[in-house]
């Protein structure tokens, strides 16, 4: 799961971006309550419609890059994320569909949760979901609308090899080895 920036966070959802939510939730549902499981998917707003696509993958990272690929390939004016994760309230950790949510040219995405438990008779969803926070948005650094979306991408991990090659640099001559960077910490099923 994607660390909220934030505890809250106002939403400011267009039309379509609430309809694609609305709907990512209650597919994520009945993927887990049918299924016992979710293979995360993306709902992109076009002005032809939506379009959705899975991101099975074998990590977090896999499945962000492949997120983000599409997102720079199809530049929908918003998306949505839905995964199966966790969320740490008051009670402690908790199973939860989370859903990031963005339009393009916002700063963040909102983090989105609907909570959920397992027992003997299948899984129960609280009744709503509920705002967990802001996390990065999904689209290329930079992206503007008349920016291939792409290109952007491309661009952002050409500076992050760059910005890791440095690091391992510097850590070589550090302590005489050089080591991989971490990779991002999510938390998903």
């Amino acid at each position: 799961m994607a660390q909220a920036e934030s505890p809250t966070a106002e939403l400011m959802l267009t039309k379509s971006l609430r309809v694609a939510i609305d709907h990512a939730f209650r597919e994520g549902r009945t993927c887990l309550a049918e299924d016992g499981a979710l293979v995360p998917f993306t709902i992109i707003c076009t002005s032809d419609g939506y379009d959705i696509a899975d991101h099975p993958g074998t990590s977090a990272s896999d499945i962000y890059e492949s997120v983000k690929t599409l997102i720079a390939r199809e530049m929908p004016e918003a998306y949505t994320f839905v995964y199966d994760g966790f969320v740490d309230t008051d009670e402690g950790r908790r199973d939860a569909l989370i859903c990031e949510a963005a339009k393009r040219g916002d700063a963040t995405a909102y983090l989105l949760a609907q909570l959920y438990r397992t027992g003997e008779d299948g899984i129960a969803f609280d009744e709503a979901y509920v705002s967990v926070g802001t996390a990065r948005q999904l689209y290329p650094i930079g992206t503007k609308p008349i920016v291939s979306g792409l290109m952007a991408l491309e661009e952002e991990r050409r500076a992050a090899r760059q910005r890791e090659a440095g690091d391992a640099n510097e850590r070589a001559t550090a302590d005489g080895s050089a080591c991989d960077a971490a990779a991002p910490d999510v938390s998903m099923h």
